[in-house]
């Protein structure tokens, strides 16, 4: 819910597109096994939009395949957080 609130409230100046094609951009590297890319990807989506649960989550995942388990631990915290 909070995510909705924050679109919403940041509508007129979040970048739709350019989240989008990050989304795609980081799975699509996720899927391939390219996983500190995609980890750039979602660290990018995240700054744009701070309450992200899907960015938190795979990146967590790929944090967890490069055995970052500490790392991928905080992000789903913050991923469940949200």
């Amino acid at each position: 819910m909070q995510e909705n609130a924050w679109l919403t409230k940041n509508k007129e100046e979040f970048p739709f597109n350019e989240v989008n094609a990050l989304y795609d951009k980081g799975i699509f590297l996720f899927c391939v096994g390219n996983y500190e890319e995609s980890i750039n990807c979602f660290n990018k989506i995240i700054s744009i939009n701070p309450a992200s649960k899907t960015a938190y989550g795979y990146k967590g995942l790929a944090l967890r395949k490069l055995n970052r388990f500490k790392d991928a631990v905080q992000c789903y915290r913050k991923a469940l957080s949200y």
